[in-house]
């Protein structure tokens, strides 16, 4: 079974509609999981943004309909 490529940080802010520094404080904060892929550190495999995204559904949903902000 082939995995999805990690992504960058930078495609995991485009991806979620933020900045780069957000998503940074989120793998301070250990909300997203990072790998070291040789030269290329902070790499976010495709299965840990995606159960960010999980864990998070509610309030994403919320801050798509107008009701709410992102707070990392």
């Amino acid at each position: 079974m082939n995995r999805p490529a990690p992504l960058t940080v930078q495609e995991v802010a485009a991806e979620l509609r933020c900045s780069v520094d957000e998503i940074r404080a989120l793998i301070r904060e250990g909300e997203l999981q990072t790998v070291a892929c040789g030269i290329r550190p902070s790499l976010v495999p495709r299965h840990q943004l995606d159960d960010y995204l999980r864990r998070n559904k509610r309030r994403l949903e919320d801050v798509s309909d107008g009701s709410a902000t992102v707070v990392p």
